[in-house]
């Protein structure tokens, strides 16, 4: 073959392997142009609603001490019965009674014969039923004094109790009442004024279905001044409560069984703190350089950050109140002092860009005795509330508006009486309630409304938050594989 021929064989050749990559490169390119065919299948499901489950509540039962047994100082003891009321029904009608169960006390070496923690229960319906407790307890021993009252709360799985102490003549039982058929596995998280302890024992604490267990928190976390605890749970939820009793020397200093304060959030509100008139004993301070019987808020930093807190209290009579700002470090518990505020009721507001969870303490003294309270932080009313008093001096219901716009609610007794009551704009109203009565607390404008239970008489003082019930079970999508 001629070399002329031979060249033009191999252009002809290199011409066509150009074509075909030409060819190739115009199909990619039209590939990526084109719409792809496609292919969409939707995901077989369905909504499915759970089934109801019953309304609960459960009361912490009577007040405990420790055994004077050295040998059994870790035992407690119920020292007595504590009153216990309960309703339930509709708005503007509690008529009917829960069903009402006893929860075990493997912890109580008395067993049941002051009493027990109770279960309140409703059946499921359509719409939830309101339901509401409410115990009182009067302590006259030698070495616990004081009234502790507390309302009935509902179970969850997390919450955060802002009051007790381990210091020096303070005892404090932390109370944990599993409702539920399943077994309880708490965890206890622990802060003070150094940060979060290391608490051995304070995982895994096994509680029994239907039963309260008591732990001494002295055995976790001795010595601290300002102890808050995180308490989480897997399994059963369970209804967590601190009791806390003070002795000065030889004398009592009171008693208080304080409940859950609300969640963290960057504002917490505190509806009718009492500030009563008495004179701060100068020889009762403790590490924290304030003393212990003057009034305080304690406030724990739950973020990542340090916090700028601002403490606003308002006088609920329009008298003068106090601010205050202050830099919370993460993690650590610190207790902001109150001592200017003259005798009365005050709203206390506390803002912060980290957040925080919180609790206010005062005493109430006589000429031979004193108790203290602890007044927790509480979530707002978002709709028709009921509301049990238990008995004690002077029960007060303590009104709210965080708000700058004025609120109507309606308070209705047993007997069907409606009272209508105004709360101005970022105002409070003070109502004075029935001890042994029922009362429902609604109407359209309720929503927003934080609202306590106080009692005050004295060398008595004690509270409780009403705060709204849990959210009810909605409907889940389901889908098939």
């Amino acid at each position: 073959m001629s070399a002329s021929r031979r060249w033009a064989l191999a252009g002809a050749r290199a011409m066509t392997g150009l074509l075909g990559i030409a060819a190739a490169v115009a199909t990619v390119g039209a590939a990526t142009l084109l719409p792809w065919p496609s292919h969409i299948v939707q995901p077989s499901g369905e909504l499915v609603t759970p089934a109801a489950s019953e309304q609960q509540r459960v009361c912490p039962g009577p007040l405990l001490a420790l055994a004077a047994d050295a040998s059994a100082a870790s035992s407690a003891s119920s020292i007595g019965s504590a009153n216990t009321l309960y309703a339930a029904g509709r708005p503007g009608a509690l008529a009917s009674e829960p069903m009402v169960s006893p929860l075990a006390v493997p912890d109580n070496v008395a067993g049941d014969v002051a009493g027990t923690p109770l279960l309140l229960s409703v059946p499921a319906a359509d719409s939830a039923p309101l339901i509401a407790g409410a115990q009182s307890q009067t302590a006259g021993t030698e070495t616990l004094s004081g009234l502790a009252v507390a309302g009935c709360a509902e179970a969850s799985s997390d919450g955060w109790l802002v009051a007790g102490s381990t210091a020096i003549g303070q005892t404090s039982l932390l109370l944990l009442s599993n409702p539920s058929d399943v077994a309880a596995s708490v965890d206890l998280a622990l802060y003070g004024e150094g940060g979060l302890v290391d608490a051995p024992g304070s995982t895994g604490i096994l509680v029994q279905p239907h039963s309260q267990r008591v732990i001494p928190l002295a055995g976790l976390a001795p010595n601290l001044n300002s102890p808050v605890v995180h308490v989480t749970t897997r399994g059963g939820q369970v209804v967590a409560s601190l009791q806390q009793s003070v002795i000065d020397g030889l004398n009592p200093g009171g008693i208080e069984l304080a409940g859950t304060t609300a969640p963290p959030a960057l504002e917490q509100l505190i509806a009718g703190f009492i500030v009563p008139a008495h004179l701060v004993d100068e020889t009762q301070s403790n590490d924290s350089h304030f003393h212990d019987d003057d009034a305080a808020v304690r406030v724990l930093n739950t973020g990542a950050d340090a916090a700028e807190l601002t403490v606003s209290a308002t006088s609920d009579d329009g008298g003068n109140g106090t601010s205050i700002t202050v830099t919370l470090e993460p993690g650590v518990a610190s207790e902001v002092p109150l001592s200017e505020l003259a005798a009365g009721s005050y709203t206390v507001r506390m803002n912060a860009d980290q957040p925080i969870v919180a609790a206010a303490r005062s005493t109430e003294k006589s000429a031979t005795s004193e108790d203290f309270a602890w007044f927790v932080a509480s979530q707002a009313l978002l709709d028709d509330s009921a509301i049990v008093v238990a008995d004690g001096p002077a029960p007060t219901l303590r009104l709210a508006n965080p708000h700058g716009n004025a609120q109507r609610v309606t308070l209705e007794d047993g007997s069907g009486t409606p009272l209508t009551v105004n709360l101005p704009a970022a105002g409070a109203v003070s109502v004075p309630l029935t001890a042994g009565s029922t009362y429902t607390l609604g109407g359209s404008e309720t929503g927003g409304v934080v609202a306590s239970v106080s009692y005050q008489g004295g060398a008595a003082l004690s509270s409780f938050a009403l705060n709204p019930p849990g959210p009810l079970a909605r409907a889940i999508a389901v889908y098939t594989h």
